[in-house]
This record gives structure tokens, C-alpha cells and sequence, in this order.
């Protein structure tokens, strides 16, 4: 792919064209009514500023031995001058740090400092149409790092902290003083790279990443291999069968692997809009060769929507990848925009945990980098968890604590080497439960009393269910632990086992009932156990996406 043709997809893959018609769609004006009607809305209100150093409560027995770092992204400005943006995905990126050492918790948090974010904030007002809000008047928008709002996730690389984005690229922050430190290049041949929020680690110090455009028509994905000093060691321009929503995508030994929905770009209002639901496009498994690009296969599925994806895995000769399975994709359209109003037309379905396994057999070479290799019959299995669960999260290595990252059970061994296991280890994700069936089963559709994630899971494997607690619901062995009414839980990050420590989950959660933000560790042996400590605080924080943890 030479400089010319990526400059000119990627300049204008955020053009005012793409996100945004020439009809000015009108900002929400009353955004405190949905707050007095819904309690839970509270989570969704933003930050007015930065959150200085505050020392949070804490209740059970921090381990003296547990010692770092939590750090969380999500959006956060999400009004200006009594306006107030239409989807969740558009506010501004505000990374919070929660640092644990000694037994003692201490939080602070500070808005990214994107372009975009410091010219709204000299002005008072918003400026530039996003995902889901078209601003009138707005500035033109020369590149997509004009919109770049960095609030979805966190990725430590070289003593630093990268907040991501969708669409753009990676802003530099100081991991200490939440400084942001500006944008991070990878050459300048690939200035504003879409570099999306979910890169996965390639064990050899460097990562895999992707970006799409669907501009004008095209349909298309860009795989690219971050090298070790960050350089652009590989990349290919892949032509898609139908330009559908991608947020994440997996690994396994010897592949990368993307769900290609049926949730695919044509025109709209606003770049959000422009997805439609087509259940007559079947979805499909792209199955790419990590040691060539141009090996890929494509696997038939029936019309579906992912944002995330847990473990894949190779056995005799069949792929199986674990991810969250939406029946269609009403939760990105319709369902993030009611939690802005704190008003939902209708009920939009959760996730299911799904385990799909195809045929690993010879790869088909693409003959051109711009084509597909042809759609394999029909042959995947899907095999139906029953627990409905987002934000998957597993035992994994990762470069940046591969000092720390001494596994100390049989499933979490299988899982050192990153994409080399063969079997499935523990997978943990939150889902929503019914408040009224916390103590009970219950199956597919029960629901929270704000229809958001209020339960601790943990998905066994066959090695590990008869060791455990369990219950089973579908094709799934698992333990789950209830929060409790008037709580939302957000994504547990896996906090591997040290010589010091045994292995943890740690998860942040509102209590929108009472007002407080709080983080509760867990045993990842036993979550059904409840957390062994916990700490809250007096402040209503933004709910957020992703993050991670960096040992002291």
C-alpha cells in the first residue's frame, strides 16, 4: 500500500461527508429531565472537569502484596453550554487511575487532551460533528485526528499509556501524572493510521492492529503488524463483502480472526446512523494467516453483531473463537443512544457467550491483495453458552508484565504463550441479571433494574467446572457473583498471579442509588466467593469502556 492511496483513504474516512448529511440534526436540550426520571442515567451525565487526588474507603483485606496501577477510559465530556451529545460514544476520553498500594486506594482522573477537546474547551462549545451528533456550524474536518476524541481504551506500550480510539491515532499520556504527552506517530508515511482499540499482542514485543474506510463505496480492511520500536513492519488492504461495524478481533497461534456482520455502512445522518441492520446478509468468519496476509479464509454465519471477543484457540486442525453474540446490532443504534436520554423505545437484546468452530483446512491464496479468497460452505458449529455477558476477559501474556506473568495454574500455563493455547482457560465478563432472580437460574432475557451489567461471571472449562461451585445454563458451566441492586458493573480486568500474589479480578461499578463510584477485588479462583475488599468514594464517575492494570 504506498503513501498516496493510505493518505487519501484514511483523510477522508471522517470527512463531514461520511459523518454527517447536509440536514443539521438537533442536539438533546434537556438532558436533566432524563437524570430526575431514570436514577440510573447519573452514569451517563459526564464530568464536568479533571478529578484531583482523593483517598477512597475501603472495607475487607487489600493484599499488602498487590501493588499498581487500575486504569480505566471512557467518554466523559458529554455536554457543553447546555448541549448534550446523542450517543455514548461521542464524549471526550477521561482516563481514570485508581492506585492501590499498601492496602489503601487512592483515585484522580483528568480529561485526554486531544485536539478536539482543547478547541471545544476554549470555546465553551462544541465544535465538530462526532459518531452520533451532528453540531451545526461545526469546523471543517481535515483528518480523522480532528475528531479523534481518545476514549475507549488504554494500552501500556514503552513506559507509557496509549488512549485509543476507533478511528485515529493513539494519544501519548504519562502513566504517573495522567499528563497527556500528544499524539503518537508510526512514521510518517502512516500519519493519522486508523489504529483501532483492541491492537493484540504479537509476543514478539510489537502488536496487531486494523483499520477500515468505507468511503465512497469501498469496503475496506487494513491489517497491519506493529513492529517492536513501533515502525509498520506489515500491512495489507483487504476488500470486504459488505462493509459492516468492527471494533475487536482475535488471535489465535497462527491467526487473526474478525467477525464480519450484518450491521453494514450505507448513509445516514450521522456516522452511527449510516449503520444499518441487514439480517438478509449472512456474517462471516474472516480467517486471516498471520504469516501471510493473503492466506485468508471466509466461514458463512448467520446475520449477527459483535463488539468484543474472548479466547481462539487451534485443535485438531479446527479454529474455535469465543465472543459476545448480539442477535442484531439495536444495542450500537438504538440501544447507546436511550442511555443518554434515559429513554428506550425499545428493549434492545444483551450479548451471549458463543463459541464458534471451523474447519482449519488449507488456506485459499487470495489473487490479488485486494480480493477475498471465496466463502467456504456452511461448516460452522456454534455452540451456545446460555449466558448472556459482555467485556470478555482471560488469562494472557502480555509484553508490558511479562516479568510478572508467572502462571500458577494448569489452565493459566496453557495461556502463557499469547494466541498458543489449546484449550479454553476461565473467561470472566459481567452481564445483567435480575435483581429479582440474584439467588435463583434464570435464563436468556432476565434483566437488571436498569437493563445494564450488574453480575461477576466466570466461564469454566470441562478441566475446571468439576473444581468448582457451578452452575450450568446452555452448552456453559459457570459461577457468577450478584453486586446488587442499584449497582452497575463494569468491565473486570484479570490481574495475573505474581510470586507474590495469587491471581485477581478487579472491577470498577457504580451505585447509582447512593452515589458513589467504588472497585472491588476479586479471587479469580472463586468470584462466587464475593470480593475479598472493596473501596468507594463520594464521586459519581463517568461509566467507561476499557483499561488495564500495571503493576508497581
Amino acid at each position: 500500500m504506498d503513501r498516496r492511496q493510505f493518505l487519501a483513504g484514511s483523510a477522508a474516512l471522517m470527512t463531514t461527508a461520511v459523518w454527517a448529511s447536509s440536514v443539521d440534526k438537533l442536539l438533546a436540550l434537556d438532558n436533566a429531565q432524563a437524570v430526575a426520571r431514570e436514577p440510573w442515567t447519573i452514569g451517563f451525565n459526564g464530568a464536568e472537569g479533571d478529578y484531583p487526588p482523593l483517598t477512597m474507603q475501603v472495607s475487607g483485606e487489600w493484599p499488602a502484596q498487590l501493588s499498581g496501577n487500575l486504569y480505566r477510559n471512557g467518554p466523559a465530556k458529554m455536554s457543553r453550554a447546555g448541549k448534550a451529545y446523542q450517543h455514548w460514544f461521542d464524549g471526550d476520553g477521561m482516563v481514570q487511575q485508581f492506585s492501590v498500594a499498601n492496602g489503601q486506594i487512592q483515585h484522580q482522573a483528568k480529561f485526554i487532551q486531544t485536539k478536539k477537546f482543547k478547541v471545544e474547551e476554549a470555546a465553551g462549545a462544541f465544535k465538530y460533528t462526532t459518531a452520533g451528533t451532528v453540531i451545526p456550524n461545526a469546523l471543517p474536518i481535515r483528518n480523522n485526528d480532528d475528531l479523534n476524541v481518545a476514549n475507549t481504551s488504554l494500552l501500556p506500550r514503552h513506559g507509557e499509556l496509549l488512549a485509543l480510539w476507533e478511528a485515529g491515532s493513539p494519544y501519548r499520556l504519562d502513566a504517573q501524572t495522567l499528563t497527556t504527552l500528544g499524539v503518537k506517530s508510526f512514521g510518517d508515511k502512516f500519519k493519522g493510521l486508523p489504529f483501532s482499540a483492541h491492537p493484540l499482542d504479537d509476543g514478539q514485543g510489537g502488536l496487531w492492529n486494523f483499520g477500515v474506510w468505507y468511503v465512497g463505496g469501498e469496503k475496506q480492511l487494513l491489517v497491519y503488524q506493529v513492529a517492536a520500536d513501533d515502525s509498520i513492519a506489515r500491512m495489507e488492504v483487504i476488500e470486504l463483502p459488505q462493509a459492516s461495524y468492527l471494533h475487536a478481533f482475535a488471535q489465535s497461534e497462527n491467526k487473526l480472526v474478525f467477525y464480519i456482520s450484518s450491521c453494514v455502512y450505507e448513509e445516514g445522518e450521522t456516522y452511527i446512523d449510516a449503520f444499518k441492520w441487514r439480517p438478509e446478509l449472512p456474517s462471516q468468519l474472516l480467517v486471516i494467516d498471520k504469516a501471510d496476509f493473503k492466506a485468508r479464509q471466509l466461514h458463512q454465519l448467520p446475520a449477527g453483531f459483535v463488539f468484543h471477543f474472548g479466547q481462539a484457540i487451534e485443535k485438531n486442525d479446527e479454529l474455535s473463537v469465543q465472543l459476545c453474540l448480539y442477535p442484531n446490532s439495536a444495542i450500537l443504534t438504538q440501544g447507546m443512544k436511550g442511555l443518554l436520554t434515559g429513554e428506550r423505545k425499545t428493549k434492545t437484546p444483551h450479548a451471549e457467550l458463543v463459541t464458534i468452530t471451523v474447519p482449519l483446512t488449507a488456506p485459499l491464496t487470495a489473487a490479488s491483495k485486494t480480493q477475498l479468497a471465496e466463502t467456504l460452505p456452511s461448516s460452522a458449529r456454534i455452540n451456545r453458552s446460555g449466558v448472556m455477558m459482555e467485556f470478555p476477559q482471560f488469562a494472557q501474556h502480555t509484553m508490558s508484565n511479562k516479568e510478572s506473568a508467572q502462571q500458577t495454574s494448569n489452565a493459566e500455563k496453557l495461556a502463557e504463550k499469547m494466541g498458543g493455547a489449546s484449550e479454553f482457560v476461565p473467561l470472566f465478563g459481567v452481564g445483567a441479571r435480575s435483581d429479582s432472580a440474584a439467588n435463583s437460574n434464570f435464563k436468556y432475557e432476565a434483566e437488571s433494574e436498569s437493563g445494564l451489567s450488574n453480575t461477576l461471571y466466570c466461564i469454566h472449562n470441562a478441566k475446571d467446572s468439576s473444581q468448582h461451585g457451578t452452575d450450568a445454563l446452555g452448552d456453559a458451566s459457570y459461577s457468577a457473583f450478584y453486586l446488587g441492586k442499584g449497582k452497575i458493573a463494569e468491565e473486570p480486568l484479570y490481574i495475573p498471579a505474581t510470586e507474590q500474589h495469587e491471581a485477581y479480578l478487579l472491577m470498577t461499578w457504580l451505585d447509582y442509588h447512593n452515589a458513589q463510584s467504588g472497585l472491588s477485588l476479586f479471587r479469580a479462583s472463586d468470584i462466587s466467593a464475593g470480593p475479598i475488599a472493596s473501596a468507594h468514594m463520594n464521586r459519581v464517575l463517568p461509566l467507561g469502556f476499557h483499561g488495564c492494570f500495571i503493576n508497581a
